[in-house]
């Protein structure tokens, strides 16, 4: 199967993977025929990507789309989080209403704990050492799928860095805390399309003093939680907020949460800009390594988090087309494919190619067609 975006699905099409919403809820059925209508209902859901079947292609793949999360668990801390953040924000209101005041965030300290608990589960539990990001996301939900991508992505690093199950806790805890602090900006502010003034850009940044105020007072999160929130966008050359920190002043943990935290943000489709594709956000990330990224983190990122799963179309930069058939451990930049087409390193019309072994051609982009 692979991911194709809502403006180049054609009818006829079969759904490879069934849509469901954040209660897991099925949406649409995994091998539904795609109509006009069909795919007019996916985007009023604010999907703009699903995955389709491609039978041709299956003689040729030698693995599938890679999770180390299954969906239900994933759908299911999305859920927790968006009511856990509700509930949150509504009883500290109350409070304030009221003027009585208490652990408003007990519940929430709990909640988070238990969300974290299935995902580093899961992580661990998992045979796979890299992962596949390209989810199947609605924009309405954002905020919430975000927090957990960021967590999942956090871990993976985590654990690839060998870090204590104490610490891996800290670090999801953080992760699915950067942006709680959002709940009290204005909502028109966050999701405008259109080009904002510096005021408005200094009211969207102040999310990580008001999250990390919130979470002070309010709960009994640890430091290295706080700390997370705190730094999450701060840069390692001083470059970032609130502080402009540099390096050893970050705490370490959220060197790991700022590059989970950028890479979803851009590879998820926001309200003013399209997707980055995955390899563009990855090559984003490494350019910066060194200056605005820890660079040993981005290199372990690097190679555990594949911008293109088995079932990709891509474009080389020999002008052939080719699909994805395997990716090589530690190498997603360079997996396994098989091309069509003629080209001035091939006569054959259709051949196997492994770009670790091939430094004359690399991948120039993902693309959605053959033809």
């Amino acid at each position: 199967m692979r991911l194709v975006p809502i403006d180049a699905l054609k009818s006829g099409e079969i759904l490879a993977s069934s849509i469901t919403n954040a209660n897991n809820q099925i949406l649409m059925k995994e091998g539904a025929t795609l109509t006009p209508k069909m795919i007019n209902r996916i985007r009023v859901y604010g999907i703009h990507s699903i995955y389709i079947q491609d039978p041709e292609m299956n003689q040729f793949l030698k693995g599938d789309v890679k999770t180390n999360i299954r969906p239900f668990t994933r759908n299911n801390s999305v859920k927790k989080v968006k009511t856990s953040f509700e509930k949150f924000e509504y009883q500290l209101e109350r409070q304030k209403k009221n003027l009585r005041y208490g652990d408003s965030g007990c519940e929430l300290l709990q909640n988070v704990k238990v969300i974290s608990n299935d995902l580093i589960d899961e992580i661990l539990e998992s045979s796979n050492t890299e992962i596949s990001m390209i989810d199947i996301k609605s924009i309405n939900d954002y905020q919430y799928s975000h927090s957990v991508s960021v967590s999942v992505l956090s871990l993976i690093i985590g654990t690839e860095l060998g870090l204590s199950i104490k610490e891996l806790e800290d670090l999801a805890y953080g992760a699915l805390l950067i942006d709680i602090g959002c709940k009290w900006i204005d909502p028109d502010l966050l999701s405008s399309d259109g080009k904002i003034s510096n005021q408005e850009m200094e009211n969207i940044r102040d999310h990580v003093n008001v999250g990390y105020e919130y979470i002070t007072n309010n709960t009994s999160f640890n430091a290295h939680v706080k700390s997370i929130i705190m730094h999450h966008h701060e840069r390692i050359d001083g470059s970032g907020y609130p502080k402009g920190l540099k390096g050893d002043e970050i705490h370490p943990l959220a060197k790991i949460v700022m590059i989970a935290d950028v890479y979803d943000a851009l590879t998820s489709d926001r309200p003013y800009r399209k997707a980055y594709n995955q390899h563009e956000a990855i090559e984003y990330i490494l350019a910066h390594a060194s200056s605005k990224f820890d660079f040993e983190i981005a290199q372990i990122f690097a190679r555990k988090v594949i911008p293109f799963p088995v079932g990709t179309y891509v474009l080389l930069t020999n002008n052939q087309k080719g699909v994805v058939t395997e990716n090589n451990l530690n190498h997603p930049l360079r997996p396994n494919l098989r091309v069509f087409g003629k080209s001035k390193y091939t006569n054959e019309n259709s051949v196997q190619i492994n770009l670790l072994n091939n430094n004359n051609v690399t991948i120039a982009k993902i693309i959605h067609s053959l033809t």
